[in-house]
């Protein structure tokens, strides 16, 4: 039995050598193939390579390389943009405020810029002025002065033949009256405005004030603007007809358009109407968006003479 088991262990050893010689055969063909393959990939990697990565040719130090030599494609077009207009400015002044409430509600309604002048001494005046602001508009001081004819200007009214003294006070207590106001323009004064000594005493005040002057401009002779200049005020004139010489619908849109074409002409036009010109307040509502389409812009007047810088210069 001895005998007979040696045999079997025998034949199975040398039945199972000749599938280790082809395993071995097959590892070292299975080698030899992944070496190729890797071989060919390095070399197409390298081609590839050097195929998309170009080496720069060595420059002397007289050839320094720079970012502009390198640039395949031209530099991006700068974008146009659309020139832009000179902007053309309407202010709306509103003089006469003190008198009624009911009078400056309608005008307060106005979703614009609106400049309202409050006359000092009436019954109103200081609920106007606040009212005025709790609306977000300005308000400026509508100083009473005397005219070459013999109307009336009113309560504390400033006349040619009053003192340096008298006519500074009656300034200092007119804008006692209107804390928020940051000038003042003439109700009347064709008297005072071509007064050259009278003139002079009020933008000496106004100059003091660091306040600015518009000038109704009620008489062609009005010497505010050269007194404006000797005392270094900021001024600016009405430029356009008074809205409401007329008070009917036609007149009134007349002298708008007017304030239009002298807008389109100078840049600007202050116009001036009433408070107590129902049929102003309603058109001025009613025209707002055609204000707009036309490519106007609202201001209050005294924008403009911000924008001044203070002693930038004086408009005609």
């Amino acid at each position: 039995m001895n005998g007979k088991n040696k045999q079997k262990r025998g034949l199975s050893f040398k039945g199972l050598k000749p599938y280790y010689i082809i395993l071995g055969i097959i590892i070292i063909l299975l080698i030899i193939i992944l070496a190729m393959i890797n071989t060919v990939r390095t070399e197409v990697v390298e081609e590839t390579y050097e195929t998309y990565i170009e080496v720069p040719e060595t420059r002397s130090a007289a050839e320094p390389e720079t970012i502009a030599e390198n640039r395949t494609a031209p530099p991006a077009a700068v974008p146009e943009f659309p020139e832009i207009e000179e902007e053309l400015e309407l202010i709306f002044v509103i003089d006469d405020v003190g008198n009624s409430i009911e009078q400056l509600k309608a005008f307060l309604e106005i979703p614009y810029a609106v400049t309202f002048a409050v006359m000092p001494d009436r019954k109103y005046t200081r609920e106007c002025a606040t009212m005025i602001t709790a609306a977000g508009k300005d308000y400026i001081l509508h100083q009473p002065m005397e005219a070459v004819s013999e109307a009336n200007p009113g309560k504390s009214a400033i006349y040619s033949d009053m003192t340096e003294t008298e006519i500074r006070k009656t300034l200092e207590h007119n804008f006692k009256q209107l804390p928020l106001a940051l000038g003042m323009n003439n109700h009347m004064g064709s008297a005072v405005t071509s007064d050259e000594r009278a003139m002079g005493i009020v933008m000496q005040y106004l100059s003091e004030n660091n306040l600015f002057f518009l000038d109704s401009f009620t008489i062609s002779n009005s010497l505010g603007k050269e007194a404006a200049e000797k005392h270094e005020v900021r001024y600016m004139k009405r430029n356009s007809m008074f809205l409401d010489n007329e008070n009917d619908h036609e007149s009134i849109q007349s002298a708008i358009d007017e304030g239009k074409k002298a807008a389109k002409k100078n840049g600007h036009a202050v116009m001036i109407g009433h408070v107590m010109t129902g049929e102003l307040a309603a058109m001025m509502l009613d025209l707002y968006p055609n204000f707009i389409e036309d490519g106007f812009t609202l201001k209050e007047i005294s924008e403009l003479f911000i924008e001044m810088n203070n002693a930038a210069g004086f408009e005609e």
